[in-house]
């Protein structure tokens, strides 16, 4: 039989290793950031100054000659302030009584719209949405918005709550910034009418891509080495607007059997509940359904 001292050194050197090897990868871990799947980044680091009562926080978000429209000054308001807002837990910004959101025009820096600090007395008379209809996601600035995007965490929202069949265009429900309707659809141009296969398609072209996406609705959008499985699934007039579970299975299984790194689909229906648990157990699969669409233009928007 060991000595007890042998023992306990033979544990001691046993916890060392173990140890070590966690602080260089020999052993794998689990977090919250390593459950994405994706090599997404984070939000990506903008500059915050504060000069007087004036917050000041600088996007790479390009802005046009003729200047931000009236759409993209709210979406850069609103994470502008939201920047404010994280600085605020650590940074004594308690004097600031407003917060300009700033873009690149040719390079140089360019004030877009301000935005006024609301108190907290001020907000307990705003409307404040229900929690089923928060969506917990953000814009991010970056080169890879299928990434950024997929990184994001949705809230559980209703969806789909009954009444008519008919679903509206979604030109009409979603906040799309002149920018990024000429992006897709060229100067003077519309998406009134654009299937959600263009008009995505179109986006991420303008974002880079390399988009192929065959007569069934699936396809591949290709960028810096990274393979995103799409697949886009239409609402036909008087069919049921809320995604049906044969196709939100049937997705899993073309993802899986494509290879590729990860895979979105997109439709302008409605998300049933039964997406959440999809995602949860498969981390690479995104469906990108009617409640969540906005946040896809607004992450274009944002580069």
């Amino acid at each position: 039989m060991l000595p007890v001292v042998v023992v306990i050194a033979i544990v001691v050197l046993v916890a060392i290793v173990l140890y070590l090897r966690s602080r260089s990868g020999g052993i794998p871990t689990r977090s919250v950031a390593g459950a994405i799947a994706t090599d997404a980044p984070a939000l990506h680091d903008v500059d915050f100054k504060v000069e007087g009562k004036t917050a000041h926080v600088y996007f790479d978000t390009k802005i046009p000659a003729a200047g931000a429209d009236a759409v993209l000054k709210a979406l850069m308001g609103r994470e502008a302030m939201r920047v404010f807002h994280e600085k605020a837990n650590h940074l004594p910004v308690e004097e600031v009584k407003r917060v300009t959101a700033h873009g690149k025009r040719d390079g140089a820096a360019v004030a877009v719209t301000t935005v006024d600090v609301v108190s907290p007395a001020e907000m307990d008379h705003m409307d404040v949405p229900s929690a089923d209809d928060v969506v917990r996601a953000r814009s991010v600035a970056t080169d890879d918005p299928l990434a950024a995007v997929h990184a994001m965490e949705f809230g559980r929202s209703s969806g789909y709550r009954g009444g008519t069949d008919d679903l509206p265009p979604l030109s009409k429900e979603l906040s799309i910034p002149a920018k990024v309707i000429e992006s897709v659809a060229g100067p003077s141009g519309t998406v009134v009418g654009m299937s959600l296969q263009d008009f995505i398609s179109g986006l991420l072209r303008t974002a880079g891509y390399d988009v192929a996406v065959s007569a069934d609705g699936t396809g591949t959008a290709r960028k810096s080495g990274k393979t995103t499985f799409v697949q886009f699934v239409d609402h036909a007039p008087g069919s049921h607007p809320e995604l049906d579970e044969g196709s939100v299975d049937a997705f899993v299984m073309k993802f899986m059997s494509s290879g590729a790194d990860r895979g979105m689909l997109f439709t302008p229906k409605f998300g049933p509940y039964v997406i959440y648990e999809k995602e949860r157990r498969n981390d690479k699969v995104k469906y990108m359904t009617r409640e969540r669409l906005q946040a896809f233009v607004d992450s274009v928007a944002m580069g």
